[in-house]
């Protein structure tokens, strides 16, 4: 009977640390444009603060000379409330005008990427 106390005792005092439950972050959404090194992270929250789930993201992307080429941009938020859109161009002619809505709230961001090539926006719905 000491014996299995002390094999007890030696099992709960084991210099061995405990696997705790790492809570880690996952990425935001995520769509490309694969059009240069810029990107936009959007952080849509509600009146309440609390991340935004499946708000509509959409940008029109004019590139090439004189803006003769389009690309239509289109995704949702994530259950965290974020969409991150990467590869966007360095350089573009107008800024870049994002549009988020959900549920008939509506609110838009300009991204200039001439200005500050990887940028964040918070946006709140209200």
């Amino acid at each position: 009977m000491r014996r299995l106390i002390l094999v007890l005792l030696l099992l709960l005092s084991s210099p061995f640390p405990r696997m705790a439950h790492a809570q880690t972050e996952a990425p935001p959404a995520e769509i490309s444009a694969d059009l240069g090194p810029c990107s936009a992270l959007i952080a849509v929250t509600d009146a309440g603060a609390k991340p935004v789930y499946g708000a509509k993201v959409s940008a029109r992307v004019q590139y090439g000379m004189m803006g003769v080429k389009k690309l239509d941009l289109e995704a949702f938020t994530g259950a965290d409330g974020k969409l991150k859109i990467t590869r966007l161009p360095d350089t573009l002619k107008k800024p870049l005008i994002i549009h988020i809505d959900k549920d008939g709230k509506a609110d838009q961001v300009e991204f200039k990427p001439g200005v500050q090539c990887h940028a964040t926006f918070d946006v709140q719905l209200k």
